[in-house]
């Protein structure tokens, strides 16, 4: 498959790429990596007229401690992230979710913030445009019905990312650049829970970096999918749990990805968990809690009851391994 015709441009500076980005923001896409971007256009789900190339852009890829946590460029790739050793040592969780992104070529690639802002995924939207011929659109693609749940106005396609469950879970915040200048929030916010518009995003921003609190706690991230490599999903989890020196939990943070328009928390487990010492016992009743607290919604891949029983499974196995 080929890719459609396009303008290519290579801005020098941040405030360059939000100015293009900006003239233009329906037609026009950011290049960081290009292993979801490429993909898309190949299946003319996105024809873009101009493509703004991120990589010309000096400082955008780099991993640094500072009294703030650790910052981490958007364009870092995800093989050099988990190849750290002071995020091995530190944030655990950050390279098993980088090390469980498709393949090596994906990761070689692929960049931290071209992982969190992939766009959601469905069966009947993320396919060639013959394959998609064969009906009407579906609603995320531009027309009237949604065929997961056979409805119209509405968009069942489920966020997938591996990078986000864990950096949510460690409190990331995130800085993102525009022609109004920067902000700052938390990573959770950067997700509006809408399958057709997953990223709140405003006209021209950009995303330009992840700051990670000082560690504290230990953090896993786990994922449940068909097959052992290039696949998405169908439901994954991080955590992170911090514990006073009586290993009594201090601090909970449960995520979950593939079971929503967004990344998913479960408040109520992580409440359970409060005060407690992590044994067989609260292991138990909060790995069974967490599969009645979700509520996934029914995805192209699986139902929501395999999937509230498989978030169960997985929390478990995360407090069995951090206990």
């Amino acid at each position: 498959m080929r890719l459609p015709k396009f303008e290519f441009l290579e801005p020098k500076t941040m405030k360059e790429a939000t100015k293009a980005l900006a003239s233009n923001p329906k037609e026009s896409v950011l290049l960081a990596g290009g292993t979801d971007l490429l993909v898309s256009m190949k299946h003319r789900l996105i024809q873009p007229k101009r493509v703004i190339n991120l990589k010309k852009i000096p400082k955008l890829a780099y991993m640094s401690d500072s009294k703030e946590g650790l910052k981490i460029g958007a364009l870092t790739t995800l093989h050099d992230l988990a190849s750290s050793s002071f995020v091995q040592e530190k944030f655990p969780a950050l390279c098993q979710a980088a090390n469980e992104v498709g393949a090596y070529a994906h990761q070689v690639m692929g960049t931290v913030g071209g992982n969190l802002c992939q766009g959601n995924r469905c069966r009947y939207y993320n396919q060639s445009a013959f394959w998609r011929s064969v009906r009407p659109l579906c609603y995320k693609a531009g027309g009237k019905m949604c065929y997961v749940v056979k409805k119209p106005g509405e968009c069942h396609s489920a966020y997938c990312g591996d990078m986000a469950p864990a950096l949510i879970a460690l409190d990331s915040q995130v800085k993102v650049v525009g022609p109004d200048g920067e902000r700052n929030f938390p990573l959770k916010r950067l997700y509006t829970q809408d399958g057709k518009k997953p990223l709140s995003l405003k006209k021209g921003e950009i995303l330009k970096e992840i700051v990670i609190p000082p560690s504290s706690g230990n953090s896993l991230y786990l994922k449940m999918r068909r097959r052992d490599a290039l696949e998405f999903p169908i439901v994954s989890l991080a955590i992170n749990v911090d514990r006073d020196s009586d290993k009594k939990v201090k601090k909970t943070r449960i995520i979950l990805s593939g079971v929503g328009s967004g990344p998913m928390e479960a408040p109520e487990a992580e409440k359970m968990l409060k005060a407690a010492v992590l044994d067989g016992d609260i292991i138990k009743q909060v790995s069974g809690h967490v599969s009645k607290e979700i509520l996934p919604m029914r995805t192209s891949l699986a139902s929501p009851a395999f999937k509230r029983k498989m978030a169960g499974i997985l929390l478990k196995q995360a407090l069995d391994q951090l206990r």
